[in-house]
């Protein structure tokens, strides 16, 4: 009797408390105002819905990193790709550009099929493949459960089983075929194909705008996550300063496993982490030195002005050892150390780029010891 009792009693603790938190989301919810600024009405939440916001989510995460990493845009595509066969979990896949008027060509695949002859089978499909032909005409999904029924598949040599064309466009033009292979048979459900058509519209208007920010932050010559110059910059510098008559320093900066930081906090973190060095380093030098985001992890730094009797290794030192300070982010405390090279210009080297290239060799024999 007692046993029930208290089940009885746990059951309504349980009640209670699902009741308590679904109005208290209903409360929040209602506090979201809609375009029409009305608050919407809250409703249980729709599995497809949430698998679809979920995807957008992950859409735009992928955006925000291209764009801090200033990615190129076959790079920024093929991330962007990349997240249709993770979804369905395809054996195998492949992007295939499809240009009206020029050759075809595979432009990005999973390793899976590196020992293909690809050059061979995109002209093959430009030729006869009438699976292709047909996503291209219709600009829509065509999913073939079993190639072999199908009158649309040209090709007898085949590993594949099922297979799903997918359009990608830009503009509503087609700029290729995204091709998803199962080795085994493979049942897409409505939900799914539905999914995926949402995914490609997300995509196509997500990637508008990263191409368009892209290009603008391109045209900039500040790194829009660290604030340092960017890539651009440096080369803009590099040939306005090609032969330097005064001598200037150049230092070649790579983080040490940086990687880890990202792989163990996330690359969230990982991103404060190198606005902090970078603040750091910015602290050390002169209001006329510059400091250049190389790439990933990597700076070049450029000191306009060197003493005759200065110290290369106590420049050097300062700047190794005010970074080495730990890092603390959302209560964790991250240690980071540098490997840094150095060279002169015009002493060394008879300009700077080479001078950047004497100073990353440096680094590099510092980082293996």
């Amino acid at each position: 009797m007692t046993i029930l009792l208290l089940s009885h009693i746990l059951l309504i603790f349980v009640l209670v408390y699902v009741f308590y938190n679904g109005i208290k989301k209903a409360i929040y919810v209602r506090r979201i105002p809609n375009i029409d600024n009305k608050p919407p009405a809250f409703r249980p939440p729709n599995p497809k819905l949430v698998v679809r916001n979920r995807l957008k989510n992950s859409l735009l995460e992928t955006a925000l990193f291209c764009l801090e990493n200033e990615m190129d845009q076959n790079e920024v595509l093929k991330m962007f790709i990349e997240e249709i066969p993770k979804f369905l979990k395809a054996d195998s896949w492949s992007f295939l550009l499809t240009p009206k008027d020029e050759k075809w060509k595979f432009l990005f695949w999973a390793k899976e099929i590196d020992f293909l002859p690809l050059e061979e089978i995109a002209e093959s499909l430009k030729k006869d493949g009438k699976n292709i032909y047909q996503v291209i005409d219709s600009k829509e999904l065509l999913y073939i459960k079993n190639v072999e029924k199908t009158r649309l598949w040209s090709d007898k040599n085949y590993i594949t089983v099922t297979w799903l064309g997918v359009p990608i466009k830009m503009e509503d033009e087609i700029i290729g075929i995204l091709n998803l292979d199962w080795f085994k048979k493979k049942r897409l459900s409505k939900m799914e194909k539905e999914l995926v058509k949402s995914l490609i519209e997300d995509m196509e208007r997500i990637l508008k705008t990263v191409f368009s920010l892209n290009e603008l932050f391109l045209n900039s010559n500040v790194d829009i996550l660290t604030g340092a110059y960017n890539r651009k910059a440096l080369e803009k510098y590099i040939s306005k300063n090609e032969s330097p008559n005064k001598t200037k320093m150049v230092l070649f900066i790579d983080i040490d496993n940086f990687k880890q930081v990202n792989d163990n906090f996330g690359h969230a973190i990982g991103d404060e982490v190198l606005k902090v060095i970078v603040k750091r380093i910015k602290n050390v030098i002169s209001s006329e030195d510059l400091i250049f985001r190389y790439g990933g992890d990597e700076f070049v730094i450029i000191i306009e002005k060197i003493e005759k009797d200065l110290n290369m290794e106590s420049i050097k030192q300062r700047v190794k050892l005010n970074v080495s300070n730990p890092i603390v982010i959302e209560d964790k405390s991250i240690i980071t150390s540098l490997s840094l090279g150095y060279s002169l210009v015009p002493d060394e080297t008879s300009d700077l780029k080479k001078a950047i290239e004497l100073a990353d060799k440096r680094m590099y024999k510092e980082k293996s010891l």
